[in-house]
């Protein structure tokens, strides 16, 4: 998709596609293989991430959102964001809550 435009040829692109995406079936069998071993330090990876999220979230997606628009509309599209997302959340609880007999 980047070296069309460039004026690489289709079959170029196409070869080039296929050769990026060859270490994804090699390596999945010795990961699977892994996964058991390195399942402790899930909570480390996703700690990492979430921190991450947070910092891009904070330190750039809310300054430029200042930058472009008022402070009273930013508060009101942040507040909206906020409310819709714990409505999806509250609506997948209840979607996927296991019934007690």
């Amino acid at each position: 998709l980047v070296l069309v435009p460039r004026g690489v040829s289709k079959l170029r692109t196409f070869v080039w596609a296929i050769c990026t995406s060859l270490p994804q079936p090699l390596i999945a069998v010795p990961v699977y293989m892994f996964v058991d071993k390195f399942v402790v330090w899930e909570p480390v990876g996703l700690g990492f991430a979430a921190g991450a999220m947070f910092w891009v979230a904070c330190f750039e997606l809310i300054a430029d959102a200042i930058k472009e628009m008022s402070i009273p509309l930013f508060s009101f599209s942040l507040s909206c964001s906020f409310m819709g997302m714990m409505l999806i959340s509250a609506y997948i609880d209840v979607a996927t809550a296991q019934p007690t007999a």
